[in-house]
Parts: structure tokens; C-alpha cells; sequence
């Protein structure tokens, strides 16, 4: 996948909004940018890192299982330098 499967605008809005709030909740993440959390769930697995799917490696999903959370990755980081 690539990110032009994504709106750029949306995809750096979300990288902002983490590089922001660093550990923020899915919920949170997911009102904030206006997605339900299923969509948000969607383009996590290509902004993370799904080996199944070859997954961009931008944002870390860390936590417990019952309450993850999301993280700006240094690739994302990376990646948002170049795209503000």
C-alpha cells in the first residue's frame, strides 16, 4: 500500500495530531480527526507495521490490548518533516 490510497491532508492531520499527543487513545484519536473507530482501526494497519500488509511503519500501536495506544514512530516522524 501507499499513502496515496490516502487523502494526504487526512493522513497528515493524523500524524500532527499524534506527533501533538504523544500515546493518545484510539477513541481520543478517532473523535479528533472526525473517523469512526473502525476506519481509524483500518488505516492504522497500513500506518503501522502489518508485516501481512506491508504496513508504512508511521505510527506505533502500544498498550495492554483493552486500551491501545497510538505513537507518532521516528519514521512518522520522519515523514511528517517532510510532508508539513
Amino acid at each position: 500500500p501507499s499513502c496515496s490510497a490516502m487523502e494526504d491532508a487526512d493522513l497528515a492531520a493524523g500524524l500532527r495530531y499524534l506527533a501533538d499527543h504523544d500515546g493518545a487513545s484510539v477513541a481520543r484519536v478517532a473523535k479528533q480527526l472526525g473517523l469512526p473507530q473502525s476506519e481509524l482501526l483500518r488505516r492504522l494497519a497500513v500506518l503501522g507495521d502489518a508485516a501481512a500488509i506491508g504496513g508504512l511503519g508511521l505510527v506505533e500501536v502500544l498498550g495492554d490490548g483493552s486500551r491501545p495506544l497510538l505513537h507518532l514512530s521516528e519514521r512518522g516522524r520522519a515523514w511528517l518533516a517532510m510532508h508539513a
